[in-house]
């Protein structure tokens, strides 16, 4: 049986690939008519990112050591777990703090990556991108929050030798302690 032995490679793959989905539907195999002898099946490599909703899987058919023909087996897989998602969009680089997290069932092969396992883990941090409402929350969703953040109000301190000057202004991008970033005082439309 055609179906019978691609489940079983592609079981195996998924085994050698330590991932948890599984295989839920075979398809676009039907009976071949083959010579008489002795019949073998090769099941070739899948293409492309793996492992994944629904993949192409190249079967080739032997006869007595000879391909006779080789046809495309269709495998859909599923990997249903509880995860961490988001209750609710939010924008690139907001922080954790802002966002909405529930739990829910979603099938992990949409997407690539670890989910998170704890919100508790994401202390300290913000996303990296725009998400959306029931996506997974990914650890590669996240970044460091920076310590100053663009856009933020900040205080400008220059320094010349024994002259030193204050005042407010608007980081123009993120920074880190000791990082230089462009910087716009209030009293001012220059970049500095």
């Amino acid at each position: 049986d055609i179906q019978r032995d691609v489940e079983a490679a592609v079981t195996q793959r998924l085994r050698e690939a330590n991932s948890t989905a599984r295989v839920l539907d075979v398809t676009g195999v039907r009976d071949q008519s083959l010579p008489a002898g002795r019949v073998t099946l090769e099941v070739g490599a899948i293409a492309g990112r793996w492992p994944r909703t629904r993949a192409g899987v190249p079967v080739r058919l032997v006869v007595d050591g000879r391909a006779v023909r080789t046809v495309t087996a269709w495998v859909e897989l599923g990997d249903l777990r509880n995860v961490l998602t988001y209750a609710a969009p939010a924008s690139a680089k907001a922080p954790v703090d802002a966002l909405r997290l529930a739990t829910g069932d979603v099938d992990m092969l949409c997407c690539e990556g670890a989910a998170v396992l704890s919100a508790d883990a994401l202390a300290g941090m913000r996303v990296r991108r725009a998400v959306r409402a029931g996506e997974p929350v990914l650890v590669s969703d996240f970044e460091p929050m920076p310590d100053v953040v663009e856009r933020q109000p900040i205080g400008i301190e220059v320094v010349r030798g024994p002259v030193r000057l204050t005042t407010v202004g608007t980081a123009l991008a993120d920074g880190r302690i000791g990082q230089v970033i462009a910087v716009r005082p209030d009293a001012s439309e220059h970049t500095i």
